[in-house]
């Protein structure tokens, strides 16, 4: 048994200093949360080690963005039924799922205890809370809604984690086929063809042409092998250099939007999740030069990144947004158009949140066409190239039995 020196929080809030001996740091920390205490660190104070120093930042793993999520509509939940700001963070801290997210609340729990505002607590953490996420609660703590700004922030990162879920999910069949394909390919080159052609070559027979064939593509297999894998590591390299160069990584998106089909779609993903985030932003109060800077930072495009910092500019000098929206090349028309109709009828941010709910819709359904024509495609061809494969073989196959019947 060793002994541990921990500091934790009790069910009061009190800050408690005290021993504890256990086996492992797991099960200290596993006893300290069996009585009810929150558990902020562990020191192991074993003899031959006094003086050294386990500190263990308990649940160090870092929160997933649905991790996240969750912990955002459990805190909405709770503020939402008016439960106090620091029950609702102790509650969160002792029953949270993951020991990531108790120790995120007990530290957002500390911060506000010591006077900091729930925004200003979540900005120490900007990692894992956003521009919009703390700019939305921001908002809210300003209007005394800071219980609907944490669920408006739980209904946006829901949806992004639904919209990457339902891209996934759509890419798993089709990817099952290419790898299946690949591995039937793959058994026939080199386990049939190999045991079967050596027998016409010693009876001195012509080869038939079908698996003559079959057996000049084996032969070159390393060739296509080796340039599939110079244009993977070419479109790697060019990743990793727009990710180090700002200006090559506009150009570089820029290109990628210009691609027909998954050109606009990503276009009008982006345009979603710039409009949903701005739209939020601005019904729970946010500023609108504020609102653009948190639904910039959400952006992944490097092109409309660069493109809305002068979207920016242009409303900081006094100009409208939908005018400026309209001078950006790539972004779907309607966005300027949507803009300018909620900007005269005073409700900018209704507007912004159904053209982000119309794209999510639209790109939801092409997403859906996409697969569904994907899936027979390669079905088709898969089982022309494998089919193919084995009417080759089979054809070989009886030619040998012609040869042993004469």
């Amino acid at each position: 048994m060793s002994n541990f020196r921990y500091r934790a929080y009790s069910s009061i809030g009190d800050l408690i200093e005290g021993d504890i001996e256990a086996r492992s740091s797991e099960d200290a920390e596993d006893a300290l949360w069996r009585r009810g205490l929150t558990p902020l660190s562990l020191r192991e104070t074993r003899a031959g080690a006094k003086g050294s120093l386990l500190s263990l930042q308990l649940g160090a793993r870092k929160p997933s963005p649905a991790d996240i999520a969750s912990f955002t509509r459990e805190f909405a939940t709770l503020e939402q039924a008016d439960v106090p700001l620091d029950h609702s963070l102790r509650l969160l801290a002792t029953q949270s799922a993951t020991p990531a997210l108790r120790a995120l609340a007990d530290e957002i729990l500390r911060r506000v205890v010591d006077g900091a505002s729930l925004s200003d607590a979540l900005a120490t953490r900007a990692d894992l809370f956003g521009p919009d996420y703390i700019n939305i609660v921001r908002a809210g703590e300003t209007m005394g809604a800071a219980a609907q700004a944490l669920g408006d922030m739980a209904d946006i990162l829901e949806r992004r984690l639904e919209m990457r879920a339902r891209i996934q999910s759509g890419l798993v069949y089709p990817a099952l086929l290419i790898v299946l394909a690949i591995v039937s390919t793959a058994v026939v080159l080199s386990a049939l063809v190999p045991n079967i052609a050596p027998i016409f070559v010693d009876s001195g027979q012509p080869m038939p042409a079908g698996l003559q064939f079959v057996i000049d593509v084996a032969a070159h297999w390393r060739w296509a092998v080796g340039a599939l894998a110079l244009l993977i590591a070419l479109i790697v390299s060019l990743r990793r250099y727009a990710a180090a160069s700002p200006e090559f990584g506009v150009r570089f998106d820029r290109a990628l939007l210009a691609l027909p089909y998954a050109g606009p779609l990503s276009a009008k993903l982006q345009t979603a999740r710039f409009a949903y985030t701005l739209g939020s932003s601005l019904k729970a109060g946010v500023p609108l030069l504020q609102g653009l800077e948190s639904a910039r930072a959400v952006l992944s495009d490097r092109y409309f990144s660069a493109e809305l910092v002068k979207v920016i500019e242009a409303v900081r000098g006094g100009g409208a947004l939908s005018s400026a929206l309209e001078r950006v090349e790539r972004l779907p028309p309607t966005t300027a158009t949507m803009a300018r109709i909620g900007e005269e009828a005073g409700r900018l941010d209704d507007m912004l949140l159904r053209l982000a709910a119309m794209f999510e819709r639209q790109t939801q359904r092409s997403l859906e066409r996409a697969v569904g024509l994907i899936t027979p495609t390669l079905t088709i061809f898969i089982a022309a190239v494998v089919g193919g494969l084995v009417m080759t073989v089979m054809d070989a196959v009886l030619g040998i039995n012609d040869l042993a019947l004469r």
